[in-house]
């Protein structure tokens, strides 16, 4: 939204003698309302209504001024609503059109809505193309602070592509441009925390991810992105999940089911059930494991989304935003289900063939995990020789030296 949003609040509301907390009545806190006004937040649709019936001018004099560009400046908004909403393929075409009309900064801005709006719909190859265009865009209009909004937005294209080395690289850029370029937006920050400690905890850097989760959390306490607090609390989860602290990592994997379940994003809402089971997993909480997955499920039907258990079955091939370790740890939670349900050997098998391929360029750590997988179920089958196998090979992963010495 236009920076300049803020400066009219406050004109406005010193013009009727109000204070911050007068503005800010039950719906906001006077924290936010400094953070509005001096453009170190944003503020959403929604809330610009809010500000506007209270200060006594409609939304569209409050989002633009007045100056003959409100009937886009809101068509703008609300597609961008239907994104933050996620309902990214709705705002697709309306943002292509809004493109087509805008000039100058509102076409720019466009540019970069529908370039976000297709990394949520999962083609974040086509999203990456308008990204750049939307920044070059930006960059030759001088404004600076959308050049910065951009490089994060790439980042995350490039989360959704797989591809941890350029996401890190972007968000460590757009990090460095909000320092050296003074410019504050507590939001921003609280989002390019998350991504970084998503990207580490991924690529198997748990201090890492640790230190920019805890940066983030410090963050949410003055303001609370609810999609980046959502991602924030799984990439928790995740990293107590893999220190061993299953205790932790329930603890974040609630905070975030409650955060997707407000937002209503049921594809996230199955994905957390999915983490919920794994941890269950981890306790030998086998029949919690598989009432997750069943909730998983029901929601995927109730919302007309494709079976996540059977999108893991199928290696995520149709979903290209999963990184493989995300399709593996899902493979993994499916086939420990079907072994505590003493399902077919056959279908486990192949189900661990799949994990196994899915993660054979990863790093060693990952693909030992696998490996260690189907050990220990073979060993529960009385598998005893191929399950010493794979627990060799895993063993030879983690400690690449205990294969030189054998030779």
């Amino acid at each position: 939204m236009d920076p300049g949003v803020g400066q009219r609040v406050r004109e406005l509301r010193t013009a009727r003698g109000m204070t911050q907390a007068d503005l800010a009545g039950d719906d906001f806190t006077k924290g936010f309302i400094s953070l509005l006004e001096t453009g170190r937040t944003r503020v959403s649709l929604r809330a610009a209504e809010i500000l506007a019936q209270r200060l006594g001018v409609s939304s569209a004099d409050l989002i633009a001024g007045g100056d003959g560009k409100a009937d886009l400046e809101l068509a703008l908004l609300r597609a961008e609503q239907q994104l933050s909403a996620g309902r990214a393929v709705e705002a697709i075409e309306v943002l292509e059109r809004l493109a087509n009309k805008a000039m100058g900064s509102l076409r720019a801005r466009a540019l970069r809505a529908r370039g976000r709006a297709l990394v949520e719909a999962e083609r974040p190859r086509e999203g990456l193309v308008l990204l750049e265009e939307a920044g070059r865009a930006f960059e030759a209009l001088g404004q600076r602070e959308f050049v910065i909004r951009t490089i994060y937005d790439r980042a995350l294209a490039f989360a959704h592509l797989n591809e941890p080395g350029n996401a890190l690289a972007l968000a460590l850029e757009c990090d460095a441009a909000m320092t050296a370029g003074g410019f504050v937006d507590r939001t921003l920050e609280l989002q390019v925390r998350s991504l970084m400690a998503t990207t580490f905890a991924f690529s198997g850097d748990l201090d890492s991810a640790d230190l920019q989760a805890q940066r983030a959390l410090q963050l949410a306490e003055d303001v609370v992105d609810p999609d980046a607090l959502g991602s924030l609390y799984s990439t928790l989860s995740f990293a107590r999940q893999r220190q061993n602290d299953l205790s932790g990592a329930m603890a974040y994997a609630r905070k975030g089911l409650a955060v997707y379940e407000e937002l209503g994003r049921d594809r996230a809402v199955g994905q957390m059930w999915h983490n919920v089971a794994t941890i269950h997993l981890d306790r030998h909480q086998y029949e919690k494991a598989a009432d997750a997955i069943e909730r998983s499920d029901r929601i995927a039907k109730q919302a007309k989304l494709p079976s996540l258990e059977d999108k893991y079955a199928r290696a995520g091939s149709e979903h290209p935003g999963a990184s493989p370790y995300t399709r593996t740890r899902g493979l993994l939670l499916q086939a420990r289900a079907l072994a505590a349900r003493r399902g077919p050997l056959s279908q486990i098998r192949r189900t661990l063939n799949i994990a196994r391929n899915s993660v054979r360029d990863e790093p060693a750590r990952i693909r030992a995990e696998v490996h260690e997988a189907f050990a220990s179920i073979l060993a529960d089958r009385g598998e005893w020789r191929e399950a010493y196998e794979q627990a060799r090979t895993s063993l030879e992963l983690v400690r690449p030296d205990l294969g030189s010495r054998k030779k």
